[in-house]
This record gives structure tokens, C-alpha cells and sequence, in this order.
């Protein structure tokens, strides 16, 4: 058993934490423990009493995952690495080398063709770089590895020597039900939590069943995990944390009161999820009251960050988002929500999907306003500011339709001769009303006559007269 320090027994000094369980005086923990890499943290949470702090020494803690008590905080001093996964120790087979190491058996989430084993949760890393899983041990190409998970073998065809090899193995450094949670300056990484649960807060801490609430994650990193690197629920913040790299996407959110500010979400759905089900930077689902503030959103495999379902009194504001794949950010099936003063540049470069593939996407979705953005739509896909309607249905809080939606001054800057702003419907009659597009400003830097779109493709001059739209908005610079 390792040892920590219980910081309100200094008359102690160190001690071992069976013996202080044998003493039989859980009171003795209230206020601080100190733990150093290699302890069990999740025996010293056990054995303190709800709303103890721990301090984490510099260093390692490897496949641990800890299930905190009520009130309880967890803060690193200096660089902390929670690490989820295993170092294997392989021998050399033919012109293969090979290890052993358990199977967990968990698959969940949707690829895309070109990753079909991406749902498989176990990622393995040759030094911190993600290597592509095989279908077969056959030729195996450098950056390739292959499971026998019949067997519990792993085999790559690089020379393992000098290089360490990592299996993600333990599913959450974080997670559980109890209320009132806060990790500080924490890193976490390689843990292999399956599609749509993240390496910290597990599966949402709790907000299924109203419980779990309140948790704050601070100053964090999340990074090389396989589904999400955080999962927020009811009343958490994740504040100025680093969600990166991660094998489908940096956060997954539902709940009321949730906060999401000054993050930097990039790079992530790296084993290759279906962007079109939930992969990229971000998935929010049933909140109430979001609060989205000061992060830059930017370089991710998918989406920035996707509302999807059930969203009312969203706020997003003052984000940076860049260069992320299918679009910077799409409100979905959701209820009203305010998108102001945000910066979009880049966004769905490689795209152009009717008026799907945009820096800010309305999807069927009411009582938006739209206003104070800068954006930028590049030359070689894309689209500025759109709104969409078909036939989805009704939700939580009423019709599904895009009605009384509110795009007001935003400068919306065009680097090519494709793109659009405005509104499509594929209801019969149109079931979208309501909408309005007025003082935005328009730059037209590659050209261009037809960015517009009200129901069919439009000039500046239709748009304002067979649209009746921006009547106070201007173009073309």
C-alpha cells in the first residue's frame, strides 16, 4: 500500500493508509490528504470522508479511475498525469513482435468506412502516436497494430526497442454519481471510455438520475482518450481545460446550468467516428440555460461543436472558431438561443452541402438570434450564415421548425465564389416563418453573384427585393 500524507495530522507525519483505516478514525482525514504517484487513490477516497481535498504530487498515476464522494476536490501539484492505459512488453514473432493484453470487449459508436474498428475503445499508442487498427495481423504496415481479441495478443511491426508502447486499459480517471466535484490541473490521458462518455465524468457525472450536479473541472487537459476527454452535466463548469486529440470527441454536455468557457477544444475525433452521428469537437444534448464563453473551437474532425436536441436558452458567445471540418457550430432541433459576437474562420473547407455546411447552422430550430459574429467563409467550401427546415418533427418544448429566427449584424466575408446566407426549406408548403436577415454586411473578396439563398439560390439585388430582406444590410465590398 502506498503511502500519503493526511495534512491535518502533522503529528504523524507519514503514515500508511491500512493504518490509519485499522486505527478506526475516518475523522482524522477531514481537511487535505496528500497523495504521491503510485498510491491507490481510489483506497485513500474510500477510507476519507466526503469533502476532502487531495493533493496530487508531480508525477504518474497510472490506470487509476476514481469515483470522488460529495464535495470532494482533487488538485495537482505541479504536472499531474492521470494515464489509463498499460506499457506492454513485447517479443519478437516471425517479423512481427507480439504482447499480451486483455480484450475489454467494448464496441459502441458508428465509422466511417475508412475506420471501421474505430468503436473499438482500446487505442494504442507507440510514444504518445496513435497507431490505425487492423482488421487483420496479415502485412502490417508501420503505424498499424492488430487485436487477436480471441487470444489477448497484440502485435505491431515495429521494432519495439527504445519505444514505449501504451494500451488504453481503464475506462475513466473520473467519474460518479456524487455531487459537487472539482479536479484541478489535472492531465488525463489514454483512457479507453467508450464512444460518448468522457475520461473525465465518465458517462455525465450522474445527471440520468439528478445527482452528480455541481462538478468543476478547471485548468485540466484531456487528451488522447478514446470517446470525449470531458463529459459535463447539471450545474458543471469546465473552465480553461485543454480538450485535445481524443479518439471521437473533446466534450460531451446535457443537462441545466452547464458551463463552458474559455477551453480550447482541437484536433479531436482522431479515430475517425461518423461526423454525421457524433464525432469532432463536441456534442450537446437536452441542456437548459448553456452557457458557451471564450473558447477557441478550432482544427477538429467533424464538427466544432454540434446542439443537438432538445437545447433551450443556449448562449454562445465570444468563441473563436477555426478550420474545423464540417462547420463551426449548428443549433439543432433545439429552441431558442443566442450566437453573438464570435469569430468563425474556415470552417467545412472541403464542403458544400446545400446550406448545411456553414459557420453557424440553424437547424430547425426557433427563436434564435444571430448577431455581432465575424465570419469568414473560405474559397474551397462552405457557408456563411444559414438556416434550414424540413420535416422533423416536434420536441420538449414544441414544434421542431425553424420560426422567428433573428440574423442581424454580422459581417459575413466570402474568399470564393461559392457559398450562401439565408434560408432553405424542404417542407410542402414551407413550414419555416418568421425569419429575418437584416443589417449584416457582406464582402465579397472572390467574386461571385449568387450568395445568397431565400428558398432558391439569389443575387444581392433578389434577396432584397423578391426575398424582402436585409432592407437596412449591406454588400458588396
Amino acid at each position: 500500500m502506498k503511502q500519503f500524507i493526511p495534512h491535518n495530522l502533522p503529528s504523524i507525519g507519514v503514515v500508511l493508509l491500512s493504518s490509519l483505516v485499522a486505527l478506526g478514525s475516518p475523522s482524522a482525514f477531514a481537511g487535505s490528504v496528500t497523495l504521491n504517484p503510485g498510491a491507490n487513490v481510489q483506497a485513500a477516497v474510500n477510507a476519507a470522508p466526503a469533502g476532502t481535498v487531495f493533493y496530487l504530487n508531480a508525477g504518474t498515476y497510472r490506470m487509476q479511475s476514481v469515483k470522488p464522494k460529495s464535495g470532494d476536490a482533487f488538485s495537482a501539484k505541479g504536472t499531474v498525469v492521470f494515464n489509463g492505459s498499460q506499457v506492454l512488453s513485447f517479443k519478437a514473432t516471425g517479423n512481427q513482435y507480439v504482447a499480451s493484453a486483455k480484450f475489454d470487449g467494448i464496441a459502441h459508436g458508428s465509422c466511417v468506412s475508412t475506420s471501421p474498428l474505430c468503436n473499438y475503445d482500446q487505442d494504442l499508442f507507440i510514444d504518445n502516436v496513435l497507431q490505425t487498427k487492423a482488421t487483420t495481423k496479415e502485412n502490417l504496415e508501420a503505424g498499424s497494430w492488430y487485436f487477436d481479441h480471441a487470444n489477448n495478443q497484440v502485435y505491431i511491426p515495429t521494432n519495439p526497442e527504445g519505444h514505449t508502447i501504451e494500451l488504453g486499459m481503464s475506462t475513466y480517471a473520473f467519474y460518479g454519481s456524487a455531487p459537487n466535484v472539482t479536479i484541478s490541473g489535472i492531465t488525463v490521458e489514454k483512457y479507453a471510455n467508450e464512444a460518448q462518455t468522457g475520461a473525465l465524468g465518465g458517462d455525465g457525472p450522474g445527471w440520468a438520475n439528478g445527482l452528480g450536479f455541481g462538478w468543476v473541472f478547471e485548468n485540466c487537459e484531456a487528451r488522447f482518450n478514446h470517446g470525449a476527454g470531458a463529459f459535463v452535466g447539471p450545474g458543471d463548469k469546465i473552465y480553461k481545460t485543454y480538450l485535445h486529440h481524443n479518439g471521437q470527441q473533446g466534450i460531451k454536455a446535457t443537462g441545466t446550468n452547464v458551463q463552458i468557457i474559455d477551453d480550447e477544444i482541437s484536433f479531436n475525433n482522431q479515430d475517425g467516428f461518423d461526423t454525421g452521428v457524433e464525432g469532432g469537437g463536441g456534442k450537446i444534448m437536452g441542456t437548459n440555460n448553456l452557457l458557451v464563453q471564450s473558447n477557441y473551437i478550432h482544427d477538429n474532425l467533424g464538427m466544432g461543436l454540434w446542439a443537438d436536441t432538445n437545447n433551450i436558452y443556449s448562449t454562445y458567445e465570444d468563441n473563436t472558431f477555426v478550420n474545423n471540418e464540417n462547420g463551426g457550430l449548428m443549433h439543432e432541433v433545439s429552441y431558442s438561443a443566442v450566437i453573438k459576437n464570435n469569430t468563425f474562420i474556415g470552417n467545412c473547407p472541403h464542403q458544400l452541402v446545400w446550406l448545411e455546411s456553414a459557420q453557424i447552422l440553424i437547424q430547425n430550430s426557433s427563436n434564435v438570434e444571430v448577431y455581432g459574429n465575424n465570419v469568414t467563409v473560405p474559397a474551397t467550401g462552405g457557408n456563411g450564415i444559414t438556416i434550414v427546415n424540413q420535416n422533423r418533427g416536434s420536441g420538449e418544448y414544441g414544434s421542431y421548425t425553424a420560426t422567428n429566427d433573428y440574423v442581424h449584424n454580422n459581417t459575413i466575408t466570402y474568399l470564393g465564389t461559392t457559398g450562401y446566407s439565408g434560408i432553405g426549406d424542404d417542407t410542402t408548403p414551407y413550414q419555416s416563418k418568421n425569419n429575418t436577415f437584416n443589417h449584416n454586411r457582406y464582402i465579397l473578396k472572390g467574386g461571385g453573384t449568387t450568395h445568397w439563398y431565400w428558398y432558391r439560390d439569389m443575387t444581392w439585388s433578389m434577396m432584397t427585393q423578391i426575398g424582402k430582406q436585409e432592407g437596412q444590410g449591406s454588400c458588396c465590398q
